[in-house]
């Protein structure tokens, strides 16, 4: 450091005292990666693992350094500008190696859900909507799981509880309806409360076993367990039925009741458009549910 006035010598703790910060922020950014590298016995993910723990190491010896005296710090500055470089040169092939790794440790959204006191999940592409409750139209003959159609942007979409399908009880006043498309059909599923939209690591899903029903992957880090459902099952565990049942109404007709519960023109314009309830036109006003 000979010939270097306190300006400088300040200046360059600055720079490297900057550079270290971004980096182990870098780092942070990439706990669940960390995580799941130094957890993992994939022979394929080795590499990566000895490159992360000479990053992990070369970021301590540089924490040590900086929280040392003044005097040692400007003493050790050649030393610390080196931990820095080769922390930059580290980070740089743990990135390489992490795009080599493959789907593994690629990222994805999921929608966290709970329900009967319990996490579920979808992926993040099957969601198209979240919404809070809307009054909906209770009609005649629905299927077991099906709570009713709702008037929704133009469309009559059904209204399925999947707590019926599942066998569960709902435990929760925050309810929401998540919209989800399969193969061009829309439903609302009602659900006890959406926690978050979670980025998640491809490498922590699982298939579900035999006795894992109506799941399409299994979420499970250490410290959590999140089932996905799975549309395509759940369509075919029954929802299906519900789709069939509401194609064919009328929009309008379904818009009015839900905005009057005791609309009598409502009803009937309810009947005519929907062959279904058609064969026993003496039906009275549909039942309503909040």
């Amino acid at each position: 450091m000979a010939g270097m006035d306190d300006a400088e010598i300040f200046h360059d703790i600055v720079s490297l005292k900057t550079d270290l910060t971004n980096l182990r922020y870098d780092m942070i950014s990439r706990k669940d990666e960390i995580k799941f590298v130094m957890a993992s016995q994939d022979p394929n993910l080795l590499p990566l693992k000895k490159v992360w723990v000479e990053t992990m190491q070369l970021a301590m010896r540089a924490a040590q350094i900086f929280e040392g005296s003044s005097t040692d710090l400007e003493r050790s500055m050649s030393t610390l500008g080196s931990l820095v470089n080769g922390l930059k040169s580290a980070m740089e092939r743990t990135q390489a190696l992490s795009k080599s790794a493959g789907k593994v440790l690629e990222r994805s959204f999921i929608v966290v859900f709970d329900l009967a006191e319990k996490e579920y999940c979808f992926h993040v592409d099957a969601v198209q909507e979240i919404m809070a409750p809307k009054n909906c139209v209770n009609l005649p003959q629905m299927p077991y799981f099906m709570k009713g159609v709702i008037e929704h942007r133009g469309n009559v979409i059904p209204i399925v509880d999947p707590a019926l399908i599942l066998r569960v009880k709902h435990r929760s006043n925050k309810q929401r309806l998540i919209l989800v498309m399969k193969n061009g059909d829309t439903v609302a599923l009602l659900v006890d409360n959406v926690r978050q939209v979670a980025p998640v690591l491809s490498g922590y899903f699982r298939q579900p076993r035999r006795d894992e029903p109506l799941l399409q992957m299994v979420y499970e880090d250490g410290t959590s367990k999140i089932d996905m459902l799975d549309p395509k099952l759940m369509l075919e565990a029954g929802m299906r039925r519900a789709f069939n049942y509401s194609r064919g109404i009328n929009t309008t007709a379904v818009k009015t009741v839900q905005a009057n519960r005791s609309t009598q023109s409502g009803t009937r314009t309810l009947v005519e458009s929907f062959p279904t309830l058609r064969k026993d036109s003496s039906m009275t006003l549909p039942r309503h549910a909040a």
